[in-house]
């Protein structure tokens, strides 16, 4: 019962400070409108595209083996002991690869994780602008990341304001990337996996600046309320001669405030 009480007393205090909940609130709604128009006029389009390379210190290694495997398929005639040798290089190159795959492989996630940030270095930029053919004021941004599911592999995220500008950044990024690897890490490793995707509109998300605006209005308007009543010492209700002062109550006289003087006086002539 006192809790309903407690509640009741609150609501009457806000019932009596109303107009400084509705001034606040109306003022919170006109600033986040505002905002929300603003956000609404300033808004520019944004695309995006991705592509995925893969580090693979093994790269320049496989190459030579696809080359020599290629020449030895255009030999149309081989003797007997020929072919005997030629199985026998081709046994121990095997080998040589799977022994040294397993550490390449350590080596490959080290630097696909190493080396992610330097696409938001300006020598990388400058790189890129190169290659692309595209000026670096133009480029927008060039964000890479591990992958999660595979760490050899690095995503490579490119956001434009032109869908044209940001396909030809995610052509050069690869490249760039790798002349940047070769500079650092002395290795030619990079592969491209995925090729870039076709630019997208990023689009719009949900404007809540007129929400927010609602709610810090809502709080900030129950707040001032609560803090004014605080400081409010004045008695306006019988109950808070009881509650301040711990005086009983006799009577109460109400106020006449002229208003019904006239009333009164009809009644008593009549």
């Amino acid at each position: 019962m006192q809790e309903a009480v407690n509640i009741r007393e609150y609501l009457d205090i806000f019932k009596r400070r109303k107009w400084i909940i509705i001034i606040l609130v109306f003022a919170s709604l006109v600033f986040g409108g505002y905002k929300t128009y603003k956000n609404y006029i300033s808004y520019v389009p944004t695309y995006t595209s991705t592509v995925t390379v893969r580090i693979n210190t093994m790269k320049e290694y496989e190459e030579q083996q696809a080359k020599q495997k290629e020449k030895d398929k255009q030999k149309s005639k081989k003797k007997d002991s020929s072919e005997t040798s030629n199985s026998t290089d081709n046994t121990s190159s095997t080998d040589l690869y799977n022994s040294y795959s397993s550490t390449a492989e350590m080596r490959n996630q080290n630097i696909a994780s190493s080396y992610v940030g330097i696409t938001t270095k300006e020598q990388f930029r400058k790189k890129v602008a190169a290659v692309s053919g595209v000026q670096m004021s133009q480029i927008g941004s060039v964000i890479a990341t591990q992958n999660a599911d595979v760490p050899t592999f690095v995503d490579m995220k490119i956001v434009s304001l032109s869908p044209e500008i940001a396909s030809k950044v995610a052509q050069a990024a690869p490249d760039a990337f790798n002349q940047e690897l070769i500079e650092i890490a002395k290795v030619d490793c990079v592969e491209v996996v995925y090729e870039p995707t076709t630019p997208a509109l990023i689009p719009r998300s949900r404007d809540l600046t007129l929400i927010k605006c609602l709610a810090v209005g809502i709080a900030l308007s129950i707040f001032i309320v609560l803090l004014v009543e605080c400081l409010d010492t004045r008695i306006k209700t019988p109950n808070d001669v009881a509650k301040y002062w711990d005086l009983p109550l006799i009577g109460v006289i109400p106020m006449d405030d002229g208003k019904t003087k006239g009333v009164h006086e009809m009644k008593n002539r009549g």
